[in-house]
């Protein structure tokens, strides 16, 4: 966003001068004035101030759940999934074509999903907020009193297990009948992921079965309330190539990041780029690149990508670190979380979910949950869950066990 001379911007963006020329319909050229490599100055402005945002949610997020607040969190997030369920099938029955039966949106085309304008949004959305759901009922369920090693499964299935137990079915029919397939794949994936998470965890095998079992037993019970015909038509269309799908978008993409390797178009400057980089049919125009990787690459060039690279790389590691060393029932949780992470990921190979400011918050507010420490734990994170205090005890008596973090405790 800072102006340039125009020899620098030239050095750094070389067929920014072009496309500038190009957007203004005339062959003379352009203006001496100091320009910003972005295409589109005021677009960066807006997505610098929506990254700074998830970043502030994220850092806030994580020093709060340091102390507590991740089951009350959870919780809030179970809420307002069986609300936006309820309010989609309501929606989508009564007036398909408007948002919250009132505001049209701005493109003709649009079909919204409750407060989202697209399927795919509504999709990133559920596919967060199920496995994330279903790891707050499994850590419930593992910090339940066993008696020789076995969990009493009366006292588990308490009136909180069944809310939470029907809301990741409602929540996991939203994301089938929403009929966005790459949706649909992230949270196929991300299950997958939260099972391969869990073995470590597992006492036997017949705790994995059974777990492994009650997914398989949700997806099928969700499926009801999708349309099997529909949904088996959208994956038909995967096959189909037409002059608007997917690849052709992907290539005119290329094409502009290419040009713009260094530096990319600017920040939320990709549907401004373009104007001038499309090639296919103007019957519908490219404003996103149906790929969160390609389009980050195309507006921030190797200036973003290469520290984005970094920081997904350093999370990662973190994630496994905190998944490794984390022994209480707050794993459950946090593996749900990276789990909804791993379904963005997979997600954004065909979709920019994450631009939607609904669902970069959740995603903020997830990492924080998946990478927070306890407060106190420091180089014994793991090892254990409390603070012993030490001190003169007679004969017979024990240590004093003081929580540190009460969301690391039994849930009871």
């Amino acid at each position: 966003m800072i102006p340039l001379s125009t020899a620098w911007r030239a050095r750094l963006s070389p067929q920014a001068v072009e496309v500038d020329r190009a957007l203004r319909l005339t062959a003379a050229p352009p203006s001496l004035a100091p320009h910003a490599i972005s295409l589109d100055v005021e677009s960066t402005a807006w997505a610098v101030a929506l990254g700074a945002s998830y970043l502030g949610l994220f850092w806030c997020a994580r020093a709060i759940f340091s102390r507590g607040g991740i089951r009350t969190t959870t919780r809030g997030v179970t809420w307002i999934g069986l609300a936006l369920t309820t309010l989609v099938a309501v929606q989508r029955a009564t007036s398909p074509t408007l948002l919250y039966w009132h505001w049209r949106p701005l493109s003709p085309n649009a079909s919204p999903y409750g407060p989202f304008v697209n399927r795919n949004s509504l999709a990133t959305w559920l596919a967060m907020a199920v496995p994330l759901v279903i790891g707050y009922a499994m850590a419930r369920h593992q910090s339940r009193p066993r008696t020789g090693g076995v969990v009493d499964m009366a006292g588990t299935m308490d009136s909180t297990q069944v809310w939470l137990g029907g809301a990741a079915v409602l929540m996991t029919g939203g994301l089938i009948g929403s009929l966005s397939r790459a949706g649909i794949l992230g949270g196929a994936v991300s299950l997958i992921a939260f099972v391969v998470m869990s073995r470590k965890r597992m006492t036997n095998g017949r705790s994995l079965a059974w777990m492994v079992a009650g997914l398989t037993a949700m997806v099928a019970i969700a499926s009801v309330y999708a349309n099997l015909g529909a949904l088996a038509m959208r994956m038909q269309e995967t096959t189909e190539q037409g002059e608007w799908g997917r690849p052709a978008i992907w290539r005119d993409t290329w094409r502009m990041t290419r040009d713009f390797w260094l530096t990319g178009v600017g920040a939320g400057a990709y549907q401004q780029g373009m104007l001038v980089y499309q090639q296919s049919s103007r019957l519908f125009f490219f404003n996103h690149a149906h790929d969160e990787y390609l389009q980050l690459i195309a507006e921030g060039g190797l200036l973003v990508g290469v520290p984005a690279a970094i920081a997904v790389l350093a999370a990662a590691t973190l994630m496994v670190t905190r998944l490794r060393t984390d022994r209480s029932a707050i794993f459950w949780v946090r593996a749900g979380a990276v789990s909804g992470m791993i379904a963005v990921a997979v997600q954004s190979i065909w979709d920019t979910g994450l631009r939607i400011p609904a669902n970069g918050a959740l995603f903020a507010v997830m990492a924080a949950i998946a990478l927070h420490e306890p407060h106190g734990s420091h180089s014994s994170y793991g090892s254990g869950l409390t603070r012993r205090e030490h001190r003169t005890q007679p004969r017979g008596h024990v240590a004093v066990e003081r929580p540190v973090n009460r969301d690391h405790v039994a849930d009871t």
